[in-house]
């Protein structure tokens, strides 16, 4: 992270670069006062850039009558987008006592950013593959799941109730991936209705050997199915005796109960051996759909 400061106050400048230095872990933060501000500090433009402007030069340079600063505006910002050194989003304004809540907003994007990778492997007409690699970061659940289960659209794979049961499968599969997986909990902590689940879970995203592991999800789409495969780095469970412990009632713990709606409410699903990966699988429902398998193999062998 690039981070421009632009300002003639003192004050001003350190308590910037102050909080910058606290919530950035990695930040490289350059200084500016004269108005040739538009191209200093900004040697590469491959990383992402934010630029904190002193309001009164803001005012001046950038010309923006729109913007009306107010007597205790101090800061103008813009950040922007690594790669073609295009701006991704408008000038905003901040008071002195917004700015901190603003950073720290700015801070947990670009933590995002490194800690969810996508590469897309082929995309097509046909077929998308696609790999993620996530670090362990429950909050990372919701986001991944989310982007998964645009493909049903993109696809045009099934209708709005079977996406939300299919989404039902999904979280309970990248659930376990994260919590039971490579955090290592036990479904036990959540049966006596206590927050130790979740307050373990936290703790161990920052301690080793658990917050250096990773979750990977390859994605296979296309207008016949989704395959979403989700592998961890924990130690894997019996597959076998946790499936005849869903089916008895009486020793139905949470993990029973994932299994079993993933098992409902994908088309089908697959472990490994060690139990550390599973694939869930969901058919077109589109009326006519049919299955291009040349076309399919023609991609695939061009990946």
């Amino acid at each position: 992270m690039q981070i421009l400061i632009v300002s003639h106050q003192t004050d001003l400048f350190q308590e910037v670069q102050d909080t910058c230095r606290r919530l950035f872990a990695q930040c490289v933060i350059t200084h500016s006062t004269d108005e040739g501000w538009d191209e200093a500090g900004i040697e590469d433009r491959r990383f992402p850039r934010w630029i904190i402007i002193d309001a009164a030069i803001a005012a001046r340079t950038i010309g923006r009558a729109e913007l009306n600063f107010a007597a205790d505006s101090w800061v103008a910002s813009r950040f922007i987008a690594g790669g073609d050194g295009g701006l991704s989003t408008p000038w905003e304004l901040f008071s002195r006592s917004d700015f901190p809540l603003r950073a720290q907003q700015v801070a947990m994007g670009c933590d995002q950013e490194s800690e969810f990778r996508e590469q897309t492997l082929l995309a097509s007409a046909h077929l998308r593959v696609t790999d993620f690699c996530l670090r362990t970061r429950c909050s990372l659940i919701p986001l991944i799941r989310d982007r998964l289960l645009k493909s049903i659209e993109d696809f045009m794979l099934a209708p709005e109730a079977v996406q939300k049961q299919f989404c039902m499968a999904l979280d309970e599969a990248l659930a376990n991936a994260f919590y039971h997986g490579n955090l290592e909990l036990c479904s036990l902590l959540k049966e006596d209705g206590s927050n130790r689940f979740r307050l373990l879970a936290a703790e161990r995203e920052n301690l080793q050997p658990w917050s250096g592991r990773c979750v990977r999800v390859t994605e296979i789409a296309a207008s016949f199915g989704l395959w979403i495969t989700i592998q961890d780095e924990g130690r894997g469970f019996d597959v076998a005796a946790a499936l005849e412990r869903a089916n008895d009632p009486e020793n139905l713990l949470s993990s029973g109960r994932g299994l079993l709606m993933m098992q409902a409410f994908a088309d089908e699903l697959f472990f490994n051996t060690a139990g550390n990966q599973v694939t869930l699988v969901l058919y077109s429902r589109t009326p006519g759909t049919r299955i291009n398998r040349s076309s399919c193999q023609s991609d695939m062998a061009s990946a």
